[in-house]
């Protein structure tokens, strides 16, 4: 499996781990600022069922968790993550979409989302370029490579190093994109 896809499946997998934990403290459950619990989770792209895990860390201290202001501030916690900057961060991290946003907010952080994931992947791909031609470029101060192994190794170069200027190529591109979307995130209003 290539380093970049390992990064990602990696990356994805704590995401899910940590949503699932029980992850309030018992001063926090005491605090039962409900509203302001949920906003928290909102601007950190929490899922709707993040509460559960909140009322079994809270349950161990008899607290029961205020899940109507707990839904209102967590959704208007999302307003914040579902955007298209933010939608582009998680991208360009390599971490999947959970599927929380909805609406216009969703239409701007999938925007977002897929541009930064491919800057994710074609950096990941550099990088790995970069990490094989190093390989082949020591290998061919070895004196004792014949002929046949050196033209090999060459080629093999060679066309690591076509792929490389194409994926480059590439991301100029995706930088333009970007730029492009910047400036249309910028021209339109926001809602009042």
């Amino acid at each position: 499996m290539p380093t970049w896809t390992r990064s990602a499946l990696c990356c994805s997998l704590m995401v899910l781990a940590l949503s699932g934990c029980a992850s309030l403290s018992e001063r926090q459950c005491r605090g039962e600022d409900w509203y302001q619990i949920g906003f928290s989770d909102g601007v950190n792209g929490a899922r709707p069922d993040r509460v559960s895990s909140h009322g079994e860390a809270c349950a161990k201290y008899s607290i029961t968790v205020d899940t109507q202001q707990y839904e209102f501030g967590r959704r208007d916690g999302l307003v914040h993550y579902c955007t298209t900057a933010r939608g582009f961060g998680i991208g360009q991290d390599g971490l999947a979409y959970t599927g929380v946003c909805e609406g216009s907010g969703e239409a701007d952080f999938v925007r977002g989302w897929r541009v930064g994931r491919q800057f994710y992947e074609i950096d990941a791909r550099l990088a790995s370029i970069d990490s094989d031609m190093r390989m082949y470029r020591n290998r061919l101060s070895d004196k004792d490579l014949d002929d046949t192994q050196r033209r090999r190794i060459e080629r093999v170069y060679r066309d690591l190093s076509y792929e490389r200027s194409r994926l480059e190529a590439d991301r100029r591109q995706l930088e333009w994109d970007l730029q492009r979307l910047l400036r249309d995130v910028r021209l339109v209003p926001k809602p009042l």
